[in-house]
């Protein structure tokens, strides 16, 4: 049973970031932080925990509440868990939940019991589809910057630093401004581009986060007309598309009713990077309805443990 001098607590975390979501009995959300990403397939678990550890503080002293008054506890972390094992002495009262990144996905769109296919394009890309009536599940995707990530950010980032090359040294024909945008983002010469992108990518080196962080500017250029630029971004739509289309087609016939979720910062770059997904869906699936997830997952997150509590047998 909830009590109303008890709170909920929400974390959520990836490659990038982590967002933590305070929040009453009734939904009310009290109190967001941030801190650093927590992927431990790219960050030591000393720093993943070090970023829980801050975040959670964080919401503790500023809103004053104390940890005791934590009743319930739900997490998401890309690569890791978090229990009371490394918080146990801040939330001493907590009750714990693990969720998976695809329940956030669907609760950002509001989707608390799904029957669908979530598809997330952040700094990596992964598709989960789930049946409600026979409980069959499905994952693609969200193999990390080596074996995958196809339909994400980073890959946006990934084509954005290989076309500039190639466009430094001539090898690229079609006119385009990524040299001129990474000397800008880089503080760089066109005299000493070569040695120092290098060392950037090598000696410094560009972390996965920041090489997807370059996604933005890739869709700046994009939204100016950069050939290059779009045809990058057409190739990351095309292979997001095809991951969520691989899901859909693994779990449901064409006749069937269902949702497909999308989320994620790449959705920023706009309808470029939709286009394919909804046009093979209407042309393939055409009772599917696609939505935009658009709440913060930690907040997503908060709203779906709630609900999930106030649906207790």
């Amino acid at each position: 049973m909830l009590r109303e001098d008890h709170y909920l607590l929400c974390l959520e975390g990836g490659g990038t970031r982590s967002q933590a979501a305070l929040s009453d009995y009734t939904g009310k959300i009290l109190y967001t932080s941030r801190s650093t990403d927590v992927n431990t397939n790219f960050v030591p678990l000393q720093e993943a925990q070090a970023a829980v550890l801050r975040v959670v503080s964080d919401v503790l002293h500023t809103t004053g509440i104390s940890g005791s008054q934590i009743q319930h506890f739900a997490s998401v972390l890309a690569g890791s868990k978090v229990g009371p094992e490394l918080i146990g002495a801040l939330l001493p009262n907590a009750t714990y939940h693990t969720y998976t990144e695809g329940d956030v996905v669907f609760a950002r769109a509001g989707i608390y019991r799904p029957h669908g296919v979530a598809v997330v394009s952040a700094t990596g890309a992964t598709a989960w589809g789930i049946r409600a009536d026979d409980g069959r599940q499905m994952v693609a995707g969200g193999w990390g910057s080596l074996l995958g990530d196809e339909g994400s950010a980073y890959a946006v980032g990934l084509l954005g630093l290989r076309a500039a090359v190639r466009s430094y040294e001539g090898r690229l024909t079609t006119p385009t401004l990524l040299v001129k945008a990474l000397c800008q983002h880089f503080d760089l010469t066109i005299d000493t581009f070569r040695p120092s992108l290098v060392h950037l990518a090598y000696q410094k080196p560009l972390s996965r986060a920041e090489i997807a962080g370059l996604a933005v500017i890739v869709s700046q250029l994009a939204t100016e007309g950069d050939r290059v630029a779009i045809q990058i971004l057409q190739k990351v739509a095309n292979d997001l598309a095809a991951l969520a289309h691989h899901i859909v087609r693994k779990l449901f016939n064409t006749q069937e009713s269902f949702v497909v979720v999308a989320a994620g910062g790449l959705l920023n770059a706009g309808a470029i990077i939709l286009t394919p997904l909804q046009d093979g869906l209407v042309q393939e699936f055409p009772h599917a309805r696609l939505l935009i997830g658009k709440e913060e997952p930690a907040i997503a997150l908060s709203r779906l443990m709630l609900y999930d509590l106030s649906h207790q047998p």
